[in-house]
């Protein structure tokens, strides 16, 4: 039975939100803070049964160590493996497809997911190989064709600013389901924030997930999803309406979820609750006293479509390439939608980057596995 794509039916009841204090990434802390949400929501048995293949699915934004703060952590991982084991499950499966063309054996080596599955007996799930297309607004969707193989589909975000959606999450964690390119290239269909944000809340409904459980130990603030600050935050979040997890997350910007297009674009199709939440947990006033500094996406989302790309081709801002710290890998260039990246193979760093055809998506600075790429605003407003 293909879970993913016939997921539970939306419901106006109130969610339940569990956020529970974990003070590090000790195995210990992290599987009681895990064990304690998840009784919030009934136990992990209420979600995986006996016999059943289970897909975790991490944020895996590109080959980043977990001190990083950039990907899910390896130890929040290692617990709900070994959870859905005791649940019965016979296969659990750990897959993701990051931005950029990463190498996949150092993707999970760097972001500690190999060590996971040595430890657990869990299998990493490849991106490559045979894939089927679902349709979303209007366009095919590549993505596995073994996801119809899942009954259950849990989705592992961390929390983070982002850079275009203000805050990337659990319902956003699932774009991480489409294969490949196919992820940067749907920036050229929606170049503007709000679009791209519509865009993915009707992706959030192709791919929805019966469970989410939320690294938020240590968050990433200021210019995330891959360039901001570590911030410890020390919670586990947990619910299973994906929705209500980032509007309860949203807290830490000190923040509306009405104001987040993504989440208010989901809510609007009918896939979680924004305001009607119940929250538990010891983690509760952690959540409200926490505070995150927030992106750049605070202004961009306040563009109107119709203006974003004139105003874009003004404004000063522009990923700025750092020779410092770039080898010349050349993932952010061919990782590009729109070619704006001078870089020829062999050649060292990339020579620049043409800010006229730069469309602000930053795929290119999520996808560098050496935090090589940044916001420029040198008066030069045309290249870098």
């Amino acid at each position: 039975m293909s879970i993913p794509f016939t997921p539970p039916p939306s419901s106006a009841a109130r969610s339940v939100v569990a956020a529970v204090r974990c003070p590090d990434y000790s195995a210990p802390a992290v599987e009681r803070a895990v064990r304690a949400a998840l009784a919030a929501l009934g136990g992990i048995s209420a979600h995986v049964r006996p016999g059943q293949t289970v897909l975790l699915k991490p944020n895996l934004l590109s080959a980043r160590l977990p001190e990083q703060a950039v990907t899910t952590h390896p130890a929040l991982m290692t617990a709900l493996v070994r959870l859905c084991q005791e649940a019965g499950a016979a296969r659990v499966w750990i897959g993701d497809s990051p931005a950029g063309q990463h190498a996949e054996a150092v993707l999970w080596e760097q972001t500690g997911m190999a060590a996971v599955a040595a430890a657990t007996g869990a299998e990493l799930k490849s991106f490559h190989g045979s894939l089927r297309t679902r349709s979303c607004a209007g366009l095919d969707l590549p993505s596995p064709a073994w996801l119809d193989e899942v009954d259950v589909l849990i989705t592992v975000p961390k929390l983070k600013t982002h850079i275009l959606t203000i805050l990337t999450g659990a319902v956003k964690n699932q774009y991480g389901l489409v294969a490949g390119q196919a992820k940067a290239n749907f920036h050229s269909h929606f170049p503007a924030p709000v679009a791209m944000s519509q865009f993915l809340a009707q992706l959030f409904g192709v791919f929805r997930p019966h469970l989410a459980v939320m690294d938020a130990v240590v968050a990433m603030e200021g210019e995330g999803p891959a360039n901001g600050r570590p911030k410890f935050v020390g919670l586990i979040l947990a619910g299973t309406d994906a929705v209500a997890v980032d509007a309860a997350a949203a807290r830490v910007l000190n923040l509306a979820p009405a104001r987040i297009p993504l989440l208010r674009e989901a809510a609007l199709r009918g896939f979680g609750n924004l305001n009607d939440l119940e929250l538990v947990g010891d983690g509760t006033a952690v959540l409200d006293a926490a505070r995150l500094k927030p992106s750049l996406a605070r202004f961009l989302q306040g563009i109107p479509e119709p203006l974003f790309r004139l105003v874009t081709r003004l404004v000063r801002w522009r990923p700025r390439i750092d020779r410092r710290l770039c080898n010349g890998c050349g993932i952010c260039a061919r990782t590009c939608p729109r070619s704006a990246i001078y870089w020829q193979p062999g050649g060292g760093p990339p020579a620049g980057i043409d800010a006229a055809r730069c469309i602000l998506c930053m795929c290119c600075a999520e996808s560098c596995p050496r935090h090589a790429i940044a916001m420029n605003r040198s008066l030069n407003p045309w290249r870098t």
